[in-house]
């Protein structure tokens, strides 16, 4: 990595791809819970309206196709991701509540809760908004489409419409409240969505302390990983990677590269000069890594860059990439790098006989050069 700012704005990608992930699994094991109540209130274990719950079901079921989607096609990513994935679980949450009503009154704190992992209030804010929009449309709709709270009274699983049947009917004689919608906004979403924000409350100092814990993981991890005078991954991160990753990589090419003559240099011309030597090498590889590419600086003048699953002749076309840049910075005024190279490519799972191999040639190539007996 370039920079410090560059690396820990790379390890909060990785955890916002992380929280992306978790979210994506507590929605589909939210499906899955959903998917089980009401398979088993088809087969009359739960004493609910089956008619109520298939469409809730039905409903929700339908936002789990671009939530596949995402999962397969997309960049789980991208910025917008968070919001798409919160805003779908507040619908989900607002369709259910809308029929099931009392039975799932706890449902709006799930995307909370979901929230809070991404580390950024704008995040929370923006789920409770939504939360707070799904209490209110879902108190309305629940009023009239949904169960009946006059069913924990009766022991029934009826709609209001039901009720309202048998009062037309004249079977049954109670006072009605024509203000219905005032009632429910004040007496129901309003006493729901201030205990949400109240919630929110407490969750946000939970926010702010996993962000100021995510920096911090980001500034050990660059520290750590990372060689700070050329930017490069260091040594720790080379070994780590070589033990825990590569192997498990199906094809990897490996390059070595050895700075000629620094002690040389160091000793003629002093440390700056070396510095300036081992900078300017670095910055050139540093030019041909990404994130299937990464070099590491193993030792004072030695560099190694390791391809993931190279493309045929991507090996050579890095190591001539570099070698023609450094003649590019010598041609125009700039300091004059001699380094020997050697690669070779194999299997990840032999990763140490690749390195093993790689690192022969590089010394095969500096004894066959002049400026490398030198």
């Amino acid at each position: 990595m370039e920079n410090y700012q560059e690396q820990c704005n790379s390890e909060l990608r990785n955890q916002e791809i992380k929280s992306n992930m978790r979210t994506l699994t507590g929605f589909m094991w939210m499906m899955i819970a959903i998917t089980l109540m009401w398979l088993l209130t088809l087969v009359r274990f739960f004493d609910v309206n089956a008619e109520v719950f298939s469409k809730a079901y039905i409903m929700s079921a339908i936002l789990l196709i671009p939530i596949v989607y995402i999962y397969f096609r997309s960049d789980i990513s991208k910025p917008w991701i968070k919001y798409f994935l919160i805003a779908s679980i507040c619908i989900i949450s607002a369709i259910i509540a809308s029929f099931l009503t009392f039975h799932v009154v706890l449902v709006y704190v799930f995307p909370l809760l979901l929230a809070v992992q991404y580390r950024e209030r704008k995040v929370l804010w923006a789920a409770l908004i939504m939360d707070i929009t799904g209490v209110v449309i879902s108190s309305l709709t629940g009023y009239y489409y949904g169960l009946c709270d006059l069913n924990l009274l009766f022991q029934s699983n009826h709609t209001l419409s039901w009720y309202l049947g048998i009062m037309n009917e004249g079977h049954i004689i109670i006072p009605f409240n024509e203000n219905i919608n005032f009632i429910l906004l004040v007496y129901e979403a309003l006493p729901r969505s201030f205990i949400l924000f109240i919630f929110t409350i407490m969750l946000r100092y939970s926010v702010i302390t996993s962000h100021e814990d995510a920096i911090r993981i980001a500034d050990l991890t660059y520290h750590k990983d990372t060689d700070l005078r050329t930017k490069l991954f260091n040594k720790n991160k080379y070994e780590e990677m070589v033990k825990g990753y590569y192997p498990s990589v199906r094809r990897v090419a490996v390059i070595f590269w050895d700075i000629n003559n620094l002690k040389k240099t160091n000793d003629s011309f002093g440390h700056a000069m070396g510095d300036a030597l081992i900078e300017t090498m670095a910055l050139r590889l540093y030019e041909q890594s990404d994130s299937r590419k990464c070099t590491y600086r193993v030792g004072g003048d030695e560099f190694v860059m390791i391809i993931e699953n190279p493309k045929p002749g991507e090996a050579e076309e890095v190591i001539q990439k570099v070698k023609t840049s450094l003649e590019e910075c010598r041609a125009a005024g700039g300091i004059y790098v001699s380094s020997a190279v050697g690669c070779e490519e194999g299997f990840g799972s032999d990763i140490e006989l690749v390195i093993k191999a790689a690192d022969k040639n590089m010394y095969d190539n500096k004894r066959s050069s002049r400026e490398g007996r030198d």
